[in-house]
């Protein structure tokens, strides 16, 4: 009989501790699956943090390795058309043409001659064309263009784009490319001051009505073709019109700043365009709309 029982318990124990066994795995695989998904909330939280605080103003760095992705696309444009070998002059930090220096009979577009009367509609193919094959050395999709101006001056069309793939228009000297075509469809010039896509607040901080009243009581100063300064006070409301918000780049050092602005224009027949940060309310840049 105490054999039974010994026999008994000794079962009992053993399958106690099967249990505990299992139980402890059990536990073990349950305590590494919480601190897997707490360690992956903490990762993905610092990141949401980031986007709710926006880094401001937006800023484009120029790098090594965007200068040699555009130097790569240069070299396989020039070997696609067939011309000699020649160093790009690209614009610092976008990494754009600025010009087609060494390419002195420019680079054929069209590979047959456009019917009568069809010559303009051809050429204008012929760059989108050009510019959608190569959008990676002109730095934007072509879908995100448009044609502003087509001027003919004797031999050649200057054809004006506007960039148009932020949500407000872009101020000041960038967002645009010339292209210079002769009436045969060689691409003469390219002028290219497009500049990358950067997160920037969609809406303004600042108010158009505040962004107007920094103006009000401002004194701005110009000298006259006598040399002598003459200056212009901003003294009443209506010498103040806000005209638009703009996206306002600035190129600074080896960077380009990119921010939200309020275009105004101070003064009547005598003018400045002032631009007002619309997130922080700093003036940003002035303009004189006038030659002296």
């Amino acid at each position: 009989m105490n054999n039974l029982l010994s026999k008994f318990f000794s079962r009992k124990k053993s399958a106690l501790r099967v249990f505990r066994v299992c139980a402890c795995m059990i536990l073990r695989i349950i305590t590494s699956l919480l601190i897997a998904v707490l360690s992956a909330a903490s990762d993905a939280s610092p990141q949401s943090k980031d986007k709710g605080k926006q880094s401001y103003p937006a800023v484009i760095k120029d790098s090594p390795e965007a200068r040699a992705r555009a130097e790569r696309s240069w070299r396989r444009m020039l070997y696609s058309y067939g011309i000699a070998p020649t160093p790009p002059d690209l614009y610092p930090i976008t990494n754009t043409p600025r010009s087609l220096l060494g390419i002195s009979a420019g680079i054929p577009l069209l590979r047959t001659k456009p019917e009568p009367g069809n010559d303009a509609f051809s050429r204008r193919g012929a760059v989108k064309t050009f510019l959608d094959r190569w959008r990676d050395l002109i730095g934007i999709d072509p879908a995100y263009i448009s044609l502003t101006s087509a001027d003919v001056s004797g031999d050649t069309e200057r054809l004006t784009y506007r960039q148009a793939n932020y949500a407000y228009p872009i101020a000041g000297n960038f967002g645009e490319m010339v292209a210079v075509v002769r009436m045969d469809g060689r691409l003469m010039q390219l002028d290219d001051r497009f500049v990358p896509v950067v997160d920037l607040p969609l809406k303004p901080s600042t108010d158009r009505d505040i962004a107007a009243k920094k103006i009000l009581g401002r004194t701005f100063s110009y000298v006259d073709i006598a040399g002598r300064e003459q200056r212009i006070p901003i003294g009443t409301a209506n010498e103040v019109t806000v005209k638009r918000l703009v996206v306002l780049p600035i190129e600074k050092g080896d960077s380009i700043e990119v921010r939200l602005a309020w275009e105004i224009i101070a003064g009547r027949s005598i003018s400045w365009t002032v631009y007002i940060d619309a997130v922080n309310g700093e003036e940003i840049k002035v303009v004189q709309n006038f030659q002296t």
